[in-house]
């Protein structure tokens, strides 16, 4: 959903909307549209400098320089996501996804961290996908099971995570170590690249493990969404009881 207007836009952030990200007139700097932005930046909310032309394409009407896109889910703060995860699961599994922009890869992980119970997906607020009407979809309503955590930056997500006691694992075919000799004992945050880039070198750096799939060599690398569902899937078959999920 898109809405515009300097007032409009400040409502939907201080009644606690969750906006994917703003459009603003890079020509544009009025107190009132400076002021919003230093709001917008300190909730870490993605912001973008176009010329006049697109949002008056984006937008018919008076708009003030400003756009913004209405995300239809709810982002929670990263503490609210820890206390819920152990809340439900002594042993969570966390998801971090770096770079990954295709909102079709991002809503099939979705589906995946929903269906193997993981505590909350956690995204960066630049160069990630958003979530479109395409992310819902490829989600096939996973996005509406699992939490969703938006940070400034993932490093500092990560060393939180470290810092509550979480075994951080960088998914990587560069590692010679392998996802199926791995044993986890208690939580753990997976780190997500995406196919293009990979993993950024300081998240690889910072992570605990770095483990690979093993796949034949015919084959460079999965995609990130199978990527995902195997990861899952084995940190699910490792910590589930027998019988949790028998009826």
């Amino acid at each position: 959903m898109l809405i515009a207007g300097i007032h409009a836009v400040a409502e939907a952030l201080h009644e606690g909307k969750s906006l994917e990200k703003v459009l603003v007139n890079n020509r544009a700097g009025s107190p009132a549209l400076q002021k919003l932005l230093t709001e917008l930046r300190a909730a870490g909310v993605p912001v973008k400098y176009v010329p006049a032309a697109k949002l008056d394409k984006l937008f018919r009407g008076a708009h003030q320089n400003v756009v913004a896109y209405v995300s239809p889910v709810s982002f929670i703060p990263m503490q609210d996501a820890i206390r819920r995860a152990f809340e439900k699961d002594k042993q969570p599994v966390f998801v971090l996804l770096d770079a990954i922009t295709d909102t079709r890869n991002l809503g099939a992980v979705l589906r995946s961290a929903a269906a193997f119970d993981a505590g909350a997906v956690i995204l960066p607020a630049h160069g990630s996908a958003g979530i479109t009407e395409e992310t819902v979809k490829s989600s096939a309503g996973g996005i509406f099971k699992v939490d969703l955590v938006r940070v400034p930056h993932l490093l500092d997500a990560v060393y939180f995570l470290q810092s509550e006691g979480m075994q951080v694992v960088a998914a990587t075919e560069k590692s010679d170590a392998c996802l199926e000799k791995f044993r986890f004992d208690g939580p753990v945050a997976l780190i997500l690249g995406s196919e293009q880039k990979g993993i950024n070198k300081r998240l690889l750096q910072a992570a605990d493990a770095r483990l690979r799939i093993a796949i034949s060599p015919n084959i460079d690398s999965l995609n990130v969404s199978v990527a995902a569902a195997i990861f899952l899937y084995e940190f699910h078959h490792q910590r589930i009881q027998p019988g949790d999920y028998s009826k």
